[in-house]
């Protein structure tokens, strides 16, 4: 009977010990796959910063253009939209960054969660 009830605590112990590592287990791809997710994002806010560059690029040049032909008043409003533009590409790169310190906050979570299921 002895024999019976330390094999079943242990049998008890291992399922749990187990059981435990494959919660650790799982949290560590839940932290895998959202830090994927941050890295699209990420991605896709780069693809918007250059837009905006571009864009930006675009204004000055048509800024250039109409201050050589002496039309001042659409010059200035074009530097603007550039300046706009700019901003607007500054405040991307900014999502961009920090999707990013995310997506390396989740990987250091999923691995101190594999560590704990050792």
């Amino acid at each position: 009977m002895k024999r019976i009830l330390l094999l079943i605590a242990f049998c008890t112990v291992s399922i749990l010990a187990s059981a435990q590592s494959d919660y650790y287990a799982k949290k560590a791809m839940d932290y895998i796959a959202e830090a994927q997710r941050y890295l699209k994002k990420a991605e896709s806010y780069d693809h918007e910063a250059e837009y905006y560059n571009k864009k930006a690029d675009s204004y000055l040049r048509d800024a250039e253009y109409y201050a050589r032909n002496k039309n001042y008043d659409r010059a200035a409003d074009n530097v603007k939209w550039a300046r706009d533009a700019a901003d607007k590409a500054i405040t991307q790169a900014k999502y961009a960054n920090d999707a990013r310190d995310n997506a390396r906050n989740q990987m250091q979570w999923a691995k101190d969660a594999l560590d704990k299921s050792k």
